[in-house]
């Protein structure tokens, strides 16, 4: 007990050297730990976003854009690809399957992907409450989605918040989707038609085997049986003057999109809504269906080599390889990391440097109460372990603010940045968390062991001596 109080009034006579000493400590705990939990988080997301999609198919432009923009959803597509002509490809025997995508419109920053049932089922996602899409301009929203079971909303212009709505067209909840930990968590899901359509473009061919489903696996017949209710259900009335959409990535932001049109043009009045979802009238407006991309799954290692090769050459679109590109990302990103990482080394030892240089300077002032304590039986090891723990105690309360202070950053942007779901994940204890914890621990002995040799070796009678 004598110890701790000695320890204590020690510390408290230089609080502006220990105070310093543990708020660099904790400032390069904060950022290590902070360093550590993102590359964690946004390693295990981007692994768990990708898995089981081999190749993306989309428009001609940046292979990284179009796959953060399909697959993670986090930026603005290429462009579009007419769907006639790209089904051509999906045909391709190499090809075990491949979802459709119809990009365009959000709500509030959640992405409105038209798609198939596929989707679903290869995110293993499932319905917490409600049902699957039967209808046009019914969605399933994810757990991050802020929409509730019948609710309806009307999709806005532009894939990021702040567009104009929809006025002319609404959308209906008709599912919620359990958490997944993945992409799926913060869209809104709806059939590829129901995109199609509010931007003036004809449907595609229900009964195509590139829709429902587009698998060319030993599952098919499962798959035809589980989305019987996708096909020969919904045909759909469309409207004229839609443009391109393989303009789309020119003009999303200027509030342009997928088949962007005046909305008088594709006013409906409620009677007229109700006959089309009774007759399922199909009216062809010459608007060729287009898309975003196809989310493709090969049936060997082998094909996603050649299959790149063959659309990169011969077709007006290009194959992205999601594996290679996000490894470009990460090198990108992990050069920005371990700045932030050599920054946080640096904090540490600067740490232990002001924690050494607080403990040798004062050491000279505290010659005599160490002679003193000597002469009252104190013996060379407890004088040694007085010191060093002096040094731990200011290691130990840097150490437990910079891990209270990265997690409360961690968890702030966490919450901050979960709308747009990137993120959503609790704080991991990773073993390079654990490296950090203990390099910390051995960069503040370090620092207090010169001063705590110094102080055992003190001879007694020589500072008592001094002190008479």
């Amino acid at each position: 007990m004598n110890d701790i109080i000695f320890i204590y009034y020690s510390l408290k006579s230089r609080w502006l050297n220990c105070s310093l000493s543990i708020f660099l400590t904790a400032f390069g705990v904060a950022i290590a730990l902070l360093i550590n939990q993102f590359e964690h988080t946004f390693s295990k997301r981007l692994s768990k976003d990708g898995s089981g999609i081999d190749l993306v198919i989309g428009a001609k432009g940046s292979p990284l854009q179009l796959i953060l923009s399909t697959i993670y959803h986090v930026d603005i597509p290429p462009g579009n690809i007419p769907f006639n002509e790209a089904k051509k490809i999906i045909n391709h025997p190499q090809i075990e399957y491949a979802i459709p995508l119809a990009l365009g419109d959000n709500w509030k920053g959640h992405r409105i992907v038209g798609t198939s049932l596929n989707y679903l089922e290869h995110y293993n996602a499932k319905l917490e409450e409600g049902s699957v899409w039967k209808n046009d301009f019914e969605v399933v929203v994810g757990s991050s989605v802020n929409l509730n079971l019948d609710q309806e909303f009307e999709g806005a212009h532009g894939l990021f918040e702040g567009g104009d709505f929809h006025g002319d067209r609404k959308y209906k909840v008709v599912g919620k989707i359990k958490q997944t930990g993945s992409v799926i968590d913060r869209l809104i899901i709806t059939s590829v038609d129901s995109v199609l359509s509010i931007h003036g473009l004809d449907s595609l061919n229900e009964n195509d085997s590139h829709l429902n489903p587009i698998k060319h696996s030993d599952k098919d017949e499962d798959n035809k049986s589980h989305h019987k209710h996708t096909k020969n259900n919904h045909n759909h009335e469309h409207h004229q003057n839609g443009k391109s959409h393989s303009k789309h990535s020119e003009e999303i932001n200027q509030h342009k999109h997928f088949g962007d049109k005046k909305k008088n043009n594709v006013n409906l009045k409620d009677d007229d809504h109700d006959d089309h979802t009774e007759e399922h009238v199909h009216e062809h407006t010459n608007n060729p269906p287009e898309i975003t991309a196809f989310l493709v799954t090969t049936k060997s290692p082998i094909a996603n080599i050649n299959l790149p090769r063959f659309v990169n050459k011969e077709t007006s679109f290009q194959a992205a390889n999601p594996a290679v590109e996000i490894t470009r990302l990460t090198s990108m990103l992990g050069m920005g990391s371990k700045s932030f990482a050599i920054l946080s080394i640096i904090l540490i030892l600067m740490a232990a440097l002001s924690i050494f240089a607080g403990l040798a300077a004062n050491l000279e002032n505290r010659m005599g109460d160490l002679a003193t304590l000597r002469a009252l039986g104190y013996t060379k090891n407890r004088v040694f372990k007085i010191i060093i723990f002096e040094g731990m105690t200011i290691i130990i309360l840097g150490l437990i603010l910079g891990l209270l202070f990265g997690i409360t950053i961690f968890e702030i942007i966490n919450n901050v940045i979960t709308p747009l779901n990137i993120i959503q994940e609790s704080f991991n204890l990773t073993n390079n968390l654990i490296f950090i914890v203990v390099i910390v621990f051995i960069a503040g002995i370090a620092a207090a062991l010169f001063p705590a040799i110094k102080a055992s070796q003190i001879s007694v009678a020589n500072q008592l001596s001094r002190n008479i």
